[in-house]
């Protein structure tokens, strides 16, 4: 199966979108070789060119072995990929001059940890402070420090992981510092800022920020486990852990989210462009993120986007300018052989973005 999907990728690729029907039907046979091949029990992929629809499919239903079909209102946990939106609204702000990105992050709280003081925010966007993570991904059941402050105060005691501005090391806590900071700026409330500057500017209504109360028809997840795909056990997260992890998202919504960013809706494109250049330490050596984003290049192509682990993966492309972009959207619930996001949006993006 896995041989047949190369097959398939290397035969479209070459016709490139143009050929809407072929593309349907390869991008169809891309998503079942997917599904079948990595055993992921639900997806949604959609891509879209300069906002126009190239691509959308689903697969599965909500429930292994019932539930409902998957539509692209389905709700999916986006996981990580909740930091765009936190990175979002500290880029508005920083265009509004508002936050320094240059400035230490003290600066906007004072109460942060003394050995805190003088990293800046450009280091927290970027996964360069060498703190590390304010939970134990081993040990999810643990309970977690009860408020943003108790938070920082634990890490603050637990050992780094490098010192700052030495080396990418990713890590929650980090944009749970960016979360104080937007809160000090504005005097609001981390959800009211997402609400008010993109959820109700984009109409984005079918995306939570209310982890205690799932949206109806939401997948279960699950995680590759000896082969097969296991129940993911269920994680009690702090509220305050909303800024880096846990908002639920469907595919249109992220969709749309995405194109507005790319679009410059949220942000200017000319801002975008300048930050979205790789991390460079002080040694000329580059780091792992361009102010928070995955960046890669493919081709003529900028590569911009983010993970949330092995299940959920968004990507902007650009040419010359963000004048001309692909967006590519792909939410899975999990699968049973631990394949990577990047992989599963390769395989679309092989045959729906020309090279």
């Amino acid at each position: 199966m896995k041989t047949w999907l190369v097959i398939v990728g290397v035969l479209f690729a070459a016709t490139g979108p143009a050929y809407a029907n072929d593309l349907q039907g390869a991008l169809d046979a891309q998503l079942k070789a997917n599904a079948l091949g990595h055993g992921i029990p639900a997806q949604a992929v959609r891509v879209t060119h300069n906002n126009e629809l190239i691509y959308e499919g689903a697969s599965g239903t909500t429930v292994m072995g019932g539930g409902k079909p998957i539509t692209r209102d389905t709700p999916f946990p986006i996981y990580s990929v909740s930091k765009l939106f936190t990175n979002t609204l500290v880029l508005q702000l920083a265009e509004e001059g508002k936050i320094d990105l240059a400035a230490p992050a003290s600066r906007y709280v004072p109460n942060l940890p003394d050995a805190w003081r003088s990293i800046r925010i450009e280091h927290f966007m970027n996964h360069v402070t060498g703190l590390p993570n304010f939970f134990d991904p081993q040990h999810m059941d643990r309970p977690f420090p009860p408020t943003l402050d108790a938070a920082f105060a634990a890490v603050s005691k637990m050992p780094v992981t490098s010192a700052p501005d030495v080396q990418t090391r990713y890590s929650g806590t980090n944009y749970l510092v960016l979360e104080a900071v937007l809160q000090n700026v504005t005097h609001k409330s981390y959800r009211a800022l997402v609400d008010e500057r993109v959820i109700q500017r984009l109409g984005l209504h079918h995306t939570s920020l209310d982890m205690s109360h799932p949206p109806a028809g939401m997948v279960e997840s699950y995680h590759a486990e000896n082969g097969r795909a296991v129940v993911d056990p269920p994680v009690k997260w702090p509220d305050y852990a909303i800024a880096q992890g846990c908002i639920v998202s469907t595919l249109a919504d992220m969709d749309t989210f995405m194109s507005a960013i790319a679009d410059g809706k949220l942000v200017s494109q000319a801002a975008l462009v300048k930050h979205w250049h790789l991390y460079q330490f002080a040694n000329g050596n580059q780091g792992g993120f361009a102010s928070g984003w995955d960046y890669g290049e493919e081709g003529r192509w900028h590569e911009l986007g983010h993970d949330g682990g092995t299940k959920v993966r968004v990507r902007i492309l650009y040419g010359a300018n963000l004048d001309d972009h692909y967006v590519i959207t792909y939410l899975t619930n999990g699968n049973s052989d631990d394949v990577w996001s990047g992989t599963l949006v390769n395989s679309v993006q092989v045959l729906a973005v020309p090279r």
